[in-house]
């Protein structure tokens, strides 16, 4: 997010093969608009893989739904550029463990 807020709209976009209608800073705002929100989606999503981890640990009740929960944003973080990839991974990893787990029988 922070290079979409103070890189993207400094950079020069004069020499970029643009439609007529653009201009170089038309093109900017919207580049660092669309990295913004690819930004604001990967920290979303990475909160919330988080937060359903942590409850996921905390509430032993409810692992089908803590587990849908990181799998389902986990997923959703690639659109966001995935925490590096290897958060992403690590999320779909600990969904579908989540998921797959039962409770031991006595």
């Amino acid at each position: 997010m922070a290079v979409s807020i103070f890189i993207i709209p400094h950079v020069d976009f004069t020499n970029v093969n643009r439609p007529p209608m653009l201009t170089p800073g038309s093109v900017s705002t919207i580049a660092s608009g669309v990295l913004g929100v690819m930004g604001l989606l990967g920290l979303v999503s990475g909160i919330i893989v988080l937060v359903s981890a942590v409850m996921l640990l905390s509430n032993q009740g409810q692992p089908r739904t803590w587990g849908v929960l990181t799998l389902i944003f986990s997923v959703l973080s690639f659109l966001g550029l995935g925490g590096f990839v290897i958060g992403a991974v690590l999320g779909i990893v600990g969904g579908i463990l989540a998921l797959r787990w039962k409770p031991p029988t006595q």
